[in-house]
Parts: C-alpha cells; structure tokens; sequence
C-alpha cells in the first residue's frame, strides 16, 4: 500500500473552487499515476477545464489540496510547477514570429537561466521533443503557418520539452479533424507509455477516450460521478445520466475496446406515451423491436437466456428483463415472473423466435396476456411452421391467438409505432 502510495504524480482531495460566486469544482478527490493516461469526459460547464487550472495551479481552490509527488502545490514555485506539470492548452495564441523552433524552445524556460541563455542541453532536449512528435521538420516554419494539427503537435513538444512527470491537456484534439484526433491519442498514449509519465486529457468524444484511455473519469455539475475502466464507466446507463443521450456499447471488433453507436431519438410525434410494453422475445428477434420503443414507453421483456443478443440489448439499454441461464429451459419461477410483468404492461409484443420445449413457457406467457385483455402485438415471420420443434404444438397455440391479436410481418416493422398509437388512441401532434 505504501509502495503504491509513492508512485502518486498528482493527487487532489476534496477541491472547490468557483467564480463570481458560482461553485463549479465541489469536492473533487483524484490521484494519478505514472504510465496512465485518464480521460476527462463531461458535459460543457461540468467542470473539466477548471479542473486542470486548478491542477496546474493557474487557479487557486477556495477548499482543499494538491500534492505534486507528495509536496503541497501551494510551496512550490511556478518554475517548479512548470517543471513538472506539462499543460496543452485548447488553445494557444502565438505571434507570427515565431519558428517552431522557438515555440518548442519556450518548454526550455523554467531551465535557463537569464544570464547563460540556452545551454547544449536545452537544445539537445528541444530536438528530442520535435522527434517524439514528429515536428522536427516544421523547425524553421512560421507557426501560423501550419494547420491545426501540425500546431497542436507543436504545443505537446513544448509541453514534453519541460521534461514533465504531469501532463494535462485540455480537450487537444477539439478543433481537429477525425484524422488529427486520432493521430494525436495515439501520439500522447505512446509518450505516455515510453516516458512512464501520467497524462489526465479532457476528451469531448467518449469513442476516443475508450480507444485510448487506461482510465475515465465522469465528471456531471462540478463532482465525480465516476470512475474505472472505459468498461466500466462508459456505460449506457452512464452516458445516459451524464449526456442524455442513448447509446449502444459494444465490444470493439479489433481493439480490446468498446465503442458507442448513439441512438436516434424518437421524435415524441404523440402525446400520451405513458403505456407500458412487455416484449416476449428471444434469439435476437426482439433486439430491432426494442430499438424502436425505448425512447417512448417504459419497456420489459423475458424470458430471455442470458448470451442471446435480445440479452445484450437489454442490459445496454437498462430494459426490466426476466433472463434464464444460457441454454436453459425456462423454470416455473421465471416463467411466474414474466406474467407479473405482463400484468403490469398495457401492450404485450411476442417477436418469431423459434419455439423448443425449454421455451414453450413463453408462447404460454403470450396466451395468458391474450386471455387477460391486454393489447397484443404478434410479429409473423418466417412462418410458425419453420419454426416450431415441438411436434406441433407451437403451432397450434400460434395459429389461435393470431385469430386474437394484432398481426404484423416481421418486414413491417417501421409500422410498430403507429399501430400501437392507433390502437391506445393517442393524439399525434405533427407530421
């Protein structure tokens, strides 16, 4: 434990800190270490650039402290700071005089001294930095003379030229293209790596930070609202809460990542959405059924086996489900629970799963729905008999309760929506 203790670059413990009478850090507690790189991520106005002032000590706190390996942040100087804690700005504003050269050189200052000038070293130094970053040939250009990119690359060699331990960067790839942003992540996670410095970056797109980041930090209103892994953190229910988006996350298919796909918001056309939907669904049936209703009712669904892609949906979206062990017979127990969910739900959907002995529970649970009154919405397709396995028995049951129930083709899908309005008498406000 105390090992681990001396290996803590920067550490804060319960920061406030505000303006004009605003409090917009209100008890931040966080540490970083070497060879990590943290990513930031929240809303505008969550607290992140005022974060890294405060942690560079551009501003002061109004409650709390700042340890800079182990030494209060208030007793050191700001040539001391500057010598350990790098900072890429999201902006920087340089005059046209400038080379490259110069600008990079300016990472030198804390070091040389007024009455030497610049020593070998620093020059030895500053010719380091534009290899690390692949700006030694930009060395003799104007900085306004080169684009967005180029010049960020710039600013993260002045940075690395103050031989930092700390590097904060705040949002850096913000006005740089998708090509740019990622050359620049993959350029600070590698620094990162090779000089075992610790690097905590604002990043606005939470794809980047999972990609690139050791660690996320959620921030929502000036606190923590979490902290992990992009596994861990970047969850739907999370970047719900902190965004108000939706989101799929899904296992990146060539990184050990994750990544978000966003959903589109429901355009709210209707008034009176306050029904609730139970989905019987299985085998992935459901998944494009479920996409559909989240944003306009209060949805669950089961049984479900736990691994089936139905599964996956709900827990990336936070539906109520009723899920069974993988390639399990649904239990009595499971099955009682799906029909006190359908007891709760106005509107009862069951997807063209196919139908074994172990799942015949379900097709029984629809059948109960239809005999208790509820609204019932059958998707057809392929037809019962391809999928039925029961010698028959799914497709006797199936065939009656069509005569019963709202019957669409698996293709007419788009239609769900305003089938289920028309039939709960909802009123349309546009289109």
């Amino acid at each position: 434990m105390q090992e681990h203790y001396l290996e803590v670059l920067i550490e804060a413990f319960g920061i406030k800190c505000g303006y004009e009478g605003r409090e917009v850090l209100k008890g931040i507690t966080i540490s970083l270490l070497p060879g990590e790189l943290v990513g930031l991520l929240g809303p505008n106005g969550a607290g992140k650039s005022t974060l890294i002032k405060v942690l560079s000590k551009v501003l002061r706190p109004i409650a709390g402290t700042i340890y800079v390996e182990k030494e209060d942040i208030e007793s050191l100087s700001f040539k001391e700071i500057a010598k350990r804690i790098g900072v890429v700005p999201q902006e920087t504003l340089l005059d046209y005089k400038f080379t490259v050269y110069d600008v990079i050189m300016m990472g030198r200052n804390p070091y040389i001294s007024r009455f030497k000038g610049e020593t070998k070293l620093d020059k030895e130094i500053v010719i380091e930095s534009m290899k690390a970053t692949d700006t030694l040939e930009f060395a003799d250009r104007s900085i306004t003379e080169l684009s967005g990119g180029e010049k960020q690359r710039v600013i993260l060699a002045r940075a690395l030229a103050q031989q930092p331990k700390i590097l904060l960067l705040d949002e850096p790839t913000s006005h740089l293209d998708i090509s740019y942003q990622i050359e620049m992540l993959n350029l600070i996670k590698r620094l990162v790596k090779e000089k075992n410095i610790g690097a905590l970056s604002a990043i606005h797109d939470p794809n980047l930070a999972s990609q690139f980041c050791d660690k996320i930090i959620l921030m929502k209103e000036g606190k923590i609202y979490d902290f992990g892994t992009p596994k861990e953190v970047l969850t739907s229910k999370n970047l719900k809460e902190i965004f108000n988006i939706d989101v799929i996350v899904k296992q990146h298919p060539i990184y050990d990542s994750i990544y978000i796909l966003p959903l589109a918001k429901n355009s709210k056309d209707y008034l009176g959405c306050d029904k609730k939907v139970h989905v019987i669904c299985g085998g992935g049936t459901g998944t494009k059924v479920i996409y559909l209703l989240h944003n306009n009712f209060d949805i669950s669904a089961g049984v479900i086996n736990l691994l089936d892609s139905d599964a996956d949906v709900c827990n990336e979206l936070g539906v109520n489900a009723v899920f069974e062990a993988p390639f399990s017979p649904i239990s009595e127990e499971n099955y009682k629970k799906n029909i006190s969910m359908i007891d709760e739900s106005d509107i009862v959907i069951i997807t063209p799963f196919p139908f074994g002995e172990g799942n015949l529970y379900n097709l029984k649970a629809f059948e109960y729905a239809v005999n208790v009154g509820k609204i019932t919405i059958m998707i057809d397709g392929p037809s019962i008999e391809e999928r039925d396995f029961t010698n028959g028995k799914a497709t006797s049951v199936w065939n009656k309760l069509i005569e019963k129930s709202i019957v669409l083709k698996s293709g007419e899908l788009e239609r769900l929506l305003d089938v289920i309005y028309e039939r709960i008498g909802v009123i349309k406000t546009r289109g």
